[in-house]
């Protein structure tokens, strides 16, 4: 299952603890990038944004991956639907409402 999985650091964060986020965030995604199921990522200039479109068996697995965020970052993940996929989404959903 595919996720879309943004990430915005803290603006509680200190001018002391900015060094220490930076290798945090850095660290982490690179481990994320390591597990080859990262199809697409990249940074959202408007902000200390960062996202991901992952592959995940299990939430498990997304939790494990993205841990070391908690205490920097807000984390917001969203299941990915592709558009492909609608046609038999709509004729599915169409058997069960008539």
């Amino acid at each position: 299952m595919e996720f879309l999985v943004t990430f915005t650091v803290r603006e509680s964060i200190l001018l002391s603890e900015i060094a220490s986020v930076q290798n945090r965030v850095g660290d982490t995604v690179q481990k994320i990038l390591k597990t080859g199921k990262v199809k697409e990522s990249g940074l959202l200039i408007d902000d200390r944004k960062g996202f991901f479109i992952i592959e995940s068996d299990s939430a498990e697995e997304l939790w494990t991956w993205l841990a070391p965020f908690y205490d920097v970052a807000k984390i917001d993940i969203q299941p990915i639907v592709s558009f492909e996929s609608l046609p038999k989404i709509f004729e599915e959903l169409q058997k069960l409402h008539y």
